[in-house]
């Protein structure tokens, strides 16, 4: 199976890729204790 088949239910759900620019700063030291803190407060909104 394709990466592309594995991810499609997620792109389905998110109805859009993220964006580039957004990995970029999600992906530097500094801003890593940002997203460890946001990722789980979104998962308990769902």
């Amino acid at each position: 199976m394709s990466s592309k088949e594995l991810l499609a239910p997620i792109m389905s759900f998110l109805k859009c890729e993220t964006p580039d620019a957004w990995i970029d700063e999600a992906i530097k030291a500094e801003n890593l204790s940002i997203i460890l803190i946001d990722h789980p407060i979104c998962e308990l909104n769902v």
